[in-house]
């Protein structure tokens, strides 16, 4: 009766299409998706036995996953595996973008919800000890609604038992947006972006750092060559999307 009442006063929105799902409304365990949107997930989420440990790139059936692949396999990448919900193709793109750019949260703690049924078991399996975001810059907050890459962390943090920690890891200088900046420029965009607060908190502790996309592995690469320099015993990277240089 309570969830017909709210579904009343409040009719339920896929969060995605903002279209009502009959199914959806009846449900106890209603998801944030429609059943359409919900059958797109499900082939947009990767395989995670089909997907390169290094870089999360999805490879084909026949190729090994555990050395780097041709996406990555030239690329000064310092993190140690990548843990992605799928490819930047068009179901996970559009969500993450109306996610990113809305004033409220809501559908990227959809987003987190399926990242964390999908990947938590192989989350857990690298044992964590620290939950670490990609941080804003003090200058980006004062125009971002909130940042993506928090939010994730503490989902995650939540889901792995792992302990979220936001505050040791900041932005030293505020970057060119990696969007705006070549392909063949965004690690020399990311060097020396990073600063560490408490580094000694960090001392062989394995990191598990959070961001939304993956696209060089830049930003991700930095901020683990920074960690590690402190004694970080290894740096793992969780993120919703992984996007192919050729696609960015």
């Amino acid at each position: 009766m309570w969830n017909f009442g709210l579904d009343f006063a409040l009719p339920w929105k896929c969060v995605l299409c903002d279209s009502p799902d009959d199914n959806a409304q009846v449900s106890i365990n209603r998801t944030s998706y429609c059943t359409s949107c919900t059958e797109k997930f499900e082939a947009a989420i990767a395989d995670v036995d089909q997907s390169c440990e290094r870089c999360g790139a999805v490879l084909g059936p026949f190729v090994p996953t555990d050395s780097p692949c041709v996406h990555c396999r030239d690329k000064p990448l310092k993190f140690d595996s990548v843990s992605c919900l799928g490819m930047y193709g068009e179901t996970i793109r559009d969500a993450i973008l109306s996610a990113k750019y809305s004033s409220s949260t809501v559908g990227l703690e959809a987003l987190c919800r399926l990242l964390v049924q999908e990947r938590c078991q192989q989350l857990r399996g690298i044992k964590p000890d620290l939950v670490m975001p990609i941080p804003h810059h003090w200058r980006a907050r004062l125009t971002r609604h909130f940042n993506s890459a928090a939010v994730i962390a503490e989902s995650l943090s939540v889901a792995i038992g792992a302990p979220l920690e936001d505050q040791t890891l900041y932005r030293s200088r505020l970057t060119r947006l990696q969007k705006r900046v070549d392909l063949k420029d965004r690690f020399e965009n990311q060097k020396g972006a990073f600063g560490l607060r408490n580094p000694e908190l960090l001392k062989g502790k394995r990191v598990l750092i959070v961001d939304d996309v993956l696209t060089t592995g830049a930003t991700c690469s930095e901020a683990s060559r920074l960690l590690k320099s402190a004694g970080a015993k290894t740096c793992h990277v969780a993120v919703i999307a992984r996007v192919l240089d050729s696609s960015a």
